[in-house]
């Protein structure tokens, strides 16, 4: 049975295991219960700071009272909603530039510049290899083979809650979780679910927390972490990439947002016709296990 104990201790109500009482609800529950948990611990946050301890534990029975009768689906937002909700934070977001390196790797580093969908990618371990492309599209490459993509496209895709309907997320299984104990909206799959395609994104400024889907080489997971805000814009400081059992984490230092527009950037013909040599280690992990996303 699941208790919620309110007890005075310096004039405050205090929630007794809420996480692990939710955390309950969305595995013991129905699915549209499960919807619900993310809502209903931000509002116990909230009470718990407030002095009249009477009320506030009214509150909270009347809290778990709307829980159970209230349909989930009510507080879910629609494709249409959702699109505006992450247009709302991330619209304004043109063009971006910055580095990734990569701590188990500490010789190579990545220059990367990006706007729309167009990018241009710059691997530096000595020589400097480049390319630049549209999406999962290599467009030119001063490299014998196949170049290597970078885990930052899928980010934040130009047109994002369509972008991730076309990569296989079903944009009609929604709701409420944790992720990595921290509230998180879900799309694409429930709770528990870890192989379906899905996004998950951050409950406040909806910044993407993960993205997984599935490729030729298999099923996988990109996590972004530690945000910070640069330019008005949260970006994630941290990637981890995982393919089957190929797991590589990417450090990000982001040097601007907004300013990496310029034609000349993406241009074919920006990319010197004198072959380079092949980039170390990374670079062939992620050329042969990552893939940008197939359109469906």
């Amino acid at each position: 049975m699941l208790r919620l104990i309110c007890r005075p201790v310096e004039k405050r109500c205090i929630a007794v295991s809420l996480k692990e009482a939710l955390l309950l609800l969305c595995v013991n529950c129905p699915k549209p219960f499960t919807l619900l948990n993310v809502c209903f611990s931000n509002f116990i946050r909230r009470l718990a700071q407030t002095r009249h301890v009477a009320a506030c534990c009214v509150s909270i029975v009347l809290a778990f009272v709307f829980l159970f009768a209230v349909p989930a689906s009510a507080f879910t937002p629609d494709d249409e909603e959702l699109a505006a909700l992450v247009k709302g934070n991330f619209g304004a977001l043109s063009s971006w530039e910055a580095e990734m390196t990569f701590p188990a790797y500490s010789g190579s580093k990545v220059h990367v510049w990006y706007a729309r969908g167009r990018w241009r990618q710059e691997w530096r371990a000595g020589d400097t290899s480049v390319a630049v492309g549209k999406g999962g599209n290599v467009v030119a490459k001063c490299t014998a083979g196949d170049f290597a993509l970078s885990p930052l496209f899928v980010w934040m895709p130009p047109d994002p809650v369509e972008s991730w309907r076309s990569w296989g997320v079903d944009n009609a299984t929604r709701g409420y979780g944790f992720c990595d104990d921290k509230p998180c909206f879900m799309l694409g799959s429930e709770f528990g679910d870890e192989s379906s395609p899905s996004i998950r994104l951050n409950n406040e400024d909806f910044s993407p927390i993960l993205f997984r889907y599935s490729t030729s080489v298999g099923l996988t997971t990109v996590n972004y972490s530690d945000y910070r805000t640069l330019g008005g814009f949260r970006v994630p400081q941290k990637v981890v990439v995982s393919v089957g059992d190929e797991l590589l984490e990417i450090e990000i230092d982001w040097i601007a947002v907004n300013r990496a527009d310029g034609e000349e950037l993406y241009a074919r013909d920006s990319i010197d016709e004198a072959p380079c040599a092949m980039p170390p280690t990374p670079f062939d992990i992620l050329r042969d296990s990552f893939r940008y996303p197939s359109v469906n």
